[in-house]
């Protein structure tokens, strides 16, 4: 399993950091990869086994869901039923902070399965680098609309790189 992992101070409460990630059917409003998303679970929005669906930047899709959640802490997510995605399987992602002073350190890590020879191959070259980029760029969105409260566009991401 490939595992991509990205690491950030902010410089705001982990209280303030948790609430923007909880608000989980709203992750479009700060990760520059998505362009839309929303919730679809029947219960809860959020915590364990809430559910989202999230649509890429310019195109694909794919469904998550929690499956580990710890308030103001952790929560990992697993992403399944993809559609035009790269050849990748057995996506997820975590997420944890921890708080010194009034700062929050976020670490994220994503962790996919290439699928078939086609995802061996396109791995080094193509796949890994875009995740990679991706990971990066989750953090960098969500730092920015802490500080803002609106989505990074295209020119602010690359200013702040």
């Amino acid at each position: 399993m490939e595992k991509i992992t990205a690491t950030r101070t902010l410089p705001f409460p982990k209280e303030e950091v948790w609430a923007v990630l909880d608000d989980f059917d709203n992750i479009h409003l700060w990760n520059p990869g998505l362009k839309d998303s929303h919730s679809t679970t029947l219960g809860n929005k959020t915590g364990l086994g809430a559910q989202r669906h999230c649509d890429l930047a310019p195109f694909g899709s794919f469904e998550e869901r929690i499956t580990e959640y710890v308030p103001n802490k952790k929560m990992v997510i697993d992403i399944y039923d993809g559609a035009k995605l790269p050849p990748i399987k057995n996506m997820g992602g975590i997420i944890e902070l921890t708080e010194i002073e009034d700062k929050t350190t976020i670490s994220f890590t994503f962790q996919y399965e290439t699928k078939g020879i086609m995802g061996k191959i396109m791995n080094p070259i193509m796949i890994r680098p875009k995740m990679t980029e991706g990971t990066e760029n989750f953090l960098i969105g969500l730092e920015h609309y802490l500080k803002t409260g609106r989505k990074i566009t295209k020119r602010e991401l690359k200013n702040l790189k």
